[in-house]
């Protein structure tokens, strides 16, 4: 399978991958496409899988194993994915976790990764369950934390390995040095022309977090939904401005309304 034109973004959680993602892709009109974002829609394309809670049960190693494994599987479904988008010569700014080293192909024009301390992770994961009732996730919290560290190694060694940017994200981060570094690694690229091409991804992008957040809640039993920040369809170049609505407040206002 060729792939299209992609720039990575990957790293341990905690690492401010999607806001700087979010950052430049909008400074920059590139196509964000963060792979958590298609998460459901890739469960339903690929092999079942056994529950996180058995591999986490297993011990942090086995679940490490498992979500490296589920990752190659998933980054074949991306590659799927980005080249739907029909993007030309403009590479998708892909952002997430799943992305290693190891895994960088002809079509991986540049690529960084952002590493916190331990203590960012933590803090990460409990700000995520704090924005909602998610009982399984509390209980589930030290395992992927004793797994987020054995892969954020696996991160370090790779990016050794093979030749990559690892970038530091200290204790007490400076976000714009942060950010500039990425940008220095991932380099000029060509951009999504403004008008009705751009305007087009960020509807692209905004009902992909639309459709995953309320399949997310549902899965998880929880019924209210918490605003997000939609990207504006403007299409002008370098928008910036987001719409913090739920997702039925999205769908609602019609796709004539988030221009």
């Amino acid at each position: 399978m060729s792939w299209p034109g992609m720039i990575w973004i990957g790293g341990a959680p905690g690492a401010g991958k999607s806001t700087i993602a979010r950052q430049l892709a909008r400074e920059l009109d590139l196509p964000l496409h963060p792979v958590d974002l298609w998460t459901y829609d890739h469960v339903g394309r690929m092999p079942a899988q056994r529950p996180l809670e058995e591999d986490l049960a297993e011990g942090p190693e086995v679940a490490a194993e498992a979500f490296v494994r589920i990752a190659r599987l998933r980054i074949e479904l991306v590659v799927e994915d980005v080249r739907a988008r029909e993007l030309g010569d403009v590479p998708a700014l892909v952002e997430g976790p799943q992305l290693y080293p190891s895994m960088v192909a002809d079509g991986v024009r540049a690529a960084a990764w952002l590493m916190p301390d331990a203590e960012q992770t933590r803090r990460a994961r409990e700000a995520r369950l704090a924005r909602v009732e998610d009982a399984r996730g509390r209980a589930r919290l030290e395992g992927l934390l004793a797994r987020d560290a054995l892969l954020a190694n696996r991160v370090r060694q790779e990016t050794t390995q093979y030749g990559q940017t690892l970038i530091e994200v200290a204790a007490d981060p400076d976000w714009s040095a942060i950010t500039a570094a990425v940008r220095t690694a991932l380099g000029p690229q060509h951009q999504l022309p403004p008008g009705s091409q751009l305007a087009r991804q960020r509807s692209i992008e905004n009902n992909a977090a639309s459709r995953q957040i309320r399949l997310w809640l549902a899965d998880i039993a929880v019924a209210e939904q918490q605003p997000y920040p939609f990207a504006c369809e403007c299409g002008r170049s370098g928008c910036a401005l987001t719409v913090s609505e739920t997702p039925d407040e999205y769908d609602a206002r019609g796709a004539d309304a988030h221009h």
